[in-house]
């Protein structure tokens, strides 16, 4: 058997070796197809930022940055309106940026490009770091994060915490200190300082409030200013992560559910990151697939309504907070969460588009909203809904997301597929997007990331 204090030398085992493992990363290591999906994860994130631009958390964030006497003369770039600040300014900044419209690259542990891009954009520009330096750090951050994550996120979601804040800033302190070339010790500490940062709740969804994209800002922010502190030698809490009063503890059941069975497995062999999807729409994950089905079982109605529309859920998403929420809705943060809702607006519209998630106000689909029925369903996988419309005129129409559905995986070709989509749909040109992609996809091969920044602030400044 076990015991308690044998766990916790494996645990810290685990993560010296997930610390060098950061520290010591080569992109040598990578194969091509690794490699391409980072490059895709940096595309896919950047586009998403682009397709934010006039939301409103955009110009919040730059007016606190005023306040806060924070905005210019620093050493990296704010992507919204190229303008040089601090690196923690713009990692703020531009967290809120890529967060802001609900539709970055998506795992059960959050949206953590939201919070890893910006933050290592800021540091390799701080660095002056090579594009090949910028991959390994974007690579070591997701694959620390979502290491750290990806068996505990359902517990933390559980206890009304958010995965995107909490387990970004592990990634985007990682990614930083990487991009500062920090030895595997003082990446150990980062991670151990992490956990006293790992912040940000649900309620707002509830509330229908503002939150969200200032948690990821507030995460990317507070992992500049912890890699800060490590590099002038302040020391964390070796057990920080797994200790009796550590984050596993604090944010989950460690006594129920093994955090760290899967730590380091296949360590450097498979890469967590390559899990990874986008979003085809700007709402929560767990709905895409109501949104796909619906929009595909309205071709099939012959004009006829709705009845009854029967939403068939793994139990985790079904009773997810914001699922069942069936109004009034005044929010997007109400909205984008709500399973009623977005199946509604899909079987209205065929779609689910920025703008339409902040109608609140349409009848049609208000009335639709009450006609929809949740049920958890211990049956079905997370991801794998089935749809099933009843029709006034006494028909039943079906739709599931299949196990083997991977049209949102990660991979170039989405990113490319879905930086055209955004593109179009804020009135950027295609060539300003394929100059992006070009860049990209060259990148490790760039001296600086100079000319990856001017593109992203060509797109900005064309769609402001």
């Amino acid at each position: 058997m076990t015991s308690k204090v044998d766990k916790i030398v494996d645990l810290s085992e685990q993560l010296d070796a997930l610390s060098a493992f950061a520290a010591d990363l080569d992109l040598q290591q990578l194969s091509p197809k690794t490699l391409q999906t980072a490059k895709a994860c940096l595309l896919y994130g950047l586009a998403v930022g682009v397709g934010t631009i006039k939301a409103r958390p955009v110009f919040l964030a730059t007016a606190a940055s005023h306040i806060s006497k924070d905005a210019s003369n620093g050493p990296a770039t704010r992507l919204h309106d190229d303008t040089k600040t601090s690196v923690s300014n713009a990692a703020f900044a531009n967290a809120v940026l890529l967060s802001g419209r609900v539709q970055g690259d998506s795992h059960l542990c959050g949206h953590l490009g939201g919070v890893i891009i910006p933050a290592v954009l800021a540091a390799i520009e701080e660095a002056r770091g090579a594009g090949s330096e910028l991959l390994a750090a974007l690579v070591a951050g997701y694959e620390v994060a979502l290491r750290i994550g990806r068996d505990h996120a359902s517990d933390l979601s559980r206890k009304g915490f958010r995965t995107t804040p909490c387990y970004g800033v592990f990634g985007a302190g990682v990614a930083i200190a990487r991009a500062r070339q920090l030895d595997s010790t003082r990446i150990r500490n980062t991670i151990n300082m992490s956990v006293s940062f790992a912040a940000g709740l649900r309620e707002h969804v509830d509330a229908g409030t503002e939150e969200s994209p200032f948690q990821a800002g507030f995460a990317a922010r507070n992992a500049a200013h912890i890699v800060d502190l490590i590099g002038l030698g302040v020391d964390a809490a070796a057990s920080g992560l797994f200790g009796a009063a550590g984050f596993y503890q604090a944010f989950g059941n460690p006594a129920r559910h093994d955090y760290g069975a899967r730590l380091t497995k296949e360590l450097g062999e498979h890469f967590e990151f390559t899990n990874l999807t986008v979003k085809r729409y700007p709402a929560c994950q767990f709905v895409r697939g109501i949104i796909r089905g619906l929009a595909h079982l309205r071709t099939q109605a012959e004009g006829q309504d709705p009845e009854l529309i029967v939403l068939r859920l793994n139990p985790y998403e079904a009773n997810f907070i914001g699922m069942r929420f069936t109004g009034p809705f005044r929010s997007s943060a109400q909205t984008v969460m709500s399973a009623p809702f977005c199946a509604a607006l899909a079987w209205h519209y065929g779609t689910a588009t920025f703008q339409d998630l902040r109608i609140f106000d349409n009848s049609a689909i208000s009335a639709l909203v009450q006609r929809v029925k949740i049920i958890a369903d211990d049956n079905r996988a997370v991801y794998q809904p089935l749809v099933t419309v009843l029709l006034k005129d006494g028909r039943s129409i079906e739709w599931s997301e299949e196990a083997d559905a991977n049209s949102d995986q990660m991979s170039w070709e989405s990113a490319v597929d879905m930086t055209h989509q955004l593109y179009d749909e804020v009135g950027v040109p295609r060539g300003t997007a394929d100059d992006l992609i070009t860049c990209i996809d060259k990148i490790e091969h760039s001296a600086t990331i100079d000319p990856l920044i001017r593109q992203v602030c060509r797109s900005t400044r064309t769609n402001s």
